[in-house]
């Protein structure tokens, strides 16, 4: 019996067989090789899984040997790393941090990854799902985000933030553990909107200094609200910028100027972001037999090859990823 039962009630696999707890892990996780270093005993390990829709809350714990991981996949997701026991050397693009009580970290899309567990490791991965991070970004920010979130590998937990961002987990995960908690009344959106918003705020990343300036009394000017309405409303429409100008009533030339100070892209460039975004969820919610070129031309994409570039640009993995995995 493991001598740390987080998330106990959640308890998906106990198990001294590492390519059981590997294969069962690889579920929940990123694609990844295990090699167990330097046995001393009996492997034990343990694998709990809660689903909180968009937020997923990971429990991995082993003993008996130290272990070796190498993700073999690139992470299409966030995934924050919490030691709650032993230590883990983690290695994420340029940087390599010690996890324990005192240090986390955040994986970012794209990103490999290797990792040395300690004997007697307990980790509580906390797996964001990259769509919901970046759509709540865009809430935040009133505008669409173009490319992926790059946040800061090491996470600091001295940070005043940072340390309040965890405490939160915690105290998530106690309630879990208590069969009449909140977190057991099937409303999740709230816990997950308030780790995502607290996450972005707390952690430094790409989109960090815009939203620290992001405006909150300064209104776009009716011009370029007339643009956004008719691009969110029909979004596959030959949207060029000399038509969205003349529907605002200004030049093109204040229209990119308006665009880019209040939206932070241009007209071309946010008529781009809508269409995929709204290709995106059509994709996740397609029914059998539609093509990643059916949606493409739905969309205003003409040219299917160059849409996949810029879906995956933006989402990490091929539309057809995406129409697979939902289907």
């Amino acid at each position: 019996m493991s001598p740390v039962t987080t998330l106990e009630r959640f308890l998906v696999l106990r198990t001294s067989d590492i390519d059981e707890f590997r294969v069962n892990l690889a579920q929940h996780l990123t694609p990844h090789k295990l090699t167990p270093v330097g046995i001393t005993s009996a492997v034990h390990t343990d694998l709990s899984v809660a689903d909180l829709g968009p937020v997923r809350l990971i429990h991995g714990y082993n003993a008996g040997a130290e272990l070796q991981v190498q993700l073999t996949d690139r992470v299409s997701y966030y995934d924050v790393n919490l030691a709650l026991a032993g230590t883990n050397l983690l290695c994420a693009g340029a940087e390599e941090a010690v996890l324990d009580g005192r240090t986390a970290a955040v994986i970012s899309p794209r990103m490999l990854a290797t990792m040395r567990l300690s004997d007697g490791y307990s980790q509580l991965h906390v797996r964001i799902e990259r769509y919901a991070l970046e759509r709540h970004l865009e809430e935040l920010l009133g505008r669409d985000v173009p490319g992926p979130i790059q946040f800061r590998a090491c996470m600091d937990l001295a940070q005043p933030a940072i340390a309040s961002w965890s405490r939160a987990v915690r105290l998530l995960v106690q309630d879990l553990e208590c069969p009449g908690g909140l977190a057991m009344t099937g409303e999740h959106d709230p816990w997950s909107r308030f780790l995502m918003t607290g996450l972005l705020l707390a952690q430094p990343h790409n989109y960090s200094e815009q939203l620290g300036q992001r405006p909150h009394s300064a209104p776009r000017p009716a011009a370029l609200r007339r643009v956004i309405d008719l691009i969110e409303q029909d979004p596959a429409a030959a949207l060029t910028l000399d038509r969205l100008a003349r529907e605002a009533g200004v030049t093109p030339r204040s229209l990119q100027r308006h665009s880019k100070e209040y939206v932070g892209l241009s007209p071309r460039a946010y008529v781009q972001s809508v269409r995929l975004s709204r290709a995106h969820d059509d994709l996740r919610q397609a029914r059998p037999g539609v093509t990643v070129a059916e949606v493409a031309f739905r969309w205003g994409f003409g040219h299917v090859p160059r849409f996949a570039a810029a879906y995956q640009e933006r989402y990490g993995v091929p539309p057809s990823v995406t129409l697979r995995h939902h289907a």
